[in-house]
């Protein structure tokens, strides 16, 4: 039997170390199967019928397939949902701020970078690779400190920066969990697959000080009471 708790210990350990572990099926391949799935039945799967972002990213150097959490309702509740695991692996007590699906083409890079406040705490989780070739991601060993303190947008690394840099292959349902606003990260190898599907989700500490980005500072509309009336008499509507 796959011991969970174990596997928790051991990357909180992990994290408490060095300020990122590796989680090895967070998400056991048949329901990366079946999330990705579920993307490409909601929101289409060429550019001409596709529903989410056509869009091209800061980091990336080709056109993606993508979709942002609070456009999708399925989407915003994997988020949500893994908020309790989060708060298991760092110790803080974290809420849930943004998160991504993208799918990549082949050649395609994600440059290295720091991500933005929303992303303090942050997973990276391989769903699917078209062609089953691992594209590693690559996260620096050290911590970089930005020249934007406040975290205000992701930023990519200043030209001539040296920092040792580890690989980490990624197999579909495997995550990586950082400190998104310290340990560059990205995919600086050419995908060897046609496409690969990723997801990323970002945290922050609700006492630390990027906790008005909860939410991606949509509180204000998505944590409201909720209220139900029912009928005075029940049958047929």
């Amino acid at each position: 039997m796959y011991d969970r708790l174990k596997q928790l210990e051991t990357l909180r350990a992990s994290f408490e170390q060095q300020g990122w572990a590796y989680a090895h099926q967070m998400f056991p391949p048949e329901v990366a199967m079946a999330t990705l799935r579920t993307f490409e039945t909601e929101l289409g799967n060429t550019r001409e019928a596709y529903e989410g972002i056509w869009g091209k990213g800061p980091f990336t150097e080709n056109f993606c397939f993508e979709n942002y959490a609070y456009r999708s309702p399925f989407h915003a509740t994997i988020l949500w949902t893994l908020t309790p695991y989060m708060q298991a692996m760092t110790g803080k007590e974290l809420l849930p701020t943004t998160s991504y699906f993208r799918v990549y083409r082949k050649g395609d890079v994600c440059k290295l970078h720091v991500d933005r406040a929303a992303a303090e705490y942050a997973i990276s989780l391989t769903l699917a690779y078209s062609d089953n070739i691992a594209w590693p991601l690559w996260l620096s060993e050290g911590n970089f400190e930005s020249e934007n303190p406040n975290h205000s947008a992701a930023a990519d690394i200043p030209e001539g920066t040296q920092l040792p840099m580890l690989k980490v292959p990624m197999l579909p349902g495997d995550a990586v969990i950082y400190d998104g606003v310290r340990k560059l990260h990205g995919r600086a190898e050419p995908n060897p697959n046609e496409w690969s599907a990723h997801l990323f989700f970002g945290f922050v500490d609700r006492h630390g000080p990027y906790a008005e980005h909860a939410f991606d500072r949509r509180g204000d509309i998505l944590v409201q009471p909720s209220s139900f009336a029912f009928p005075a008499l029940d049958g047929p509507q």
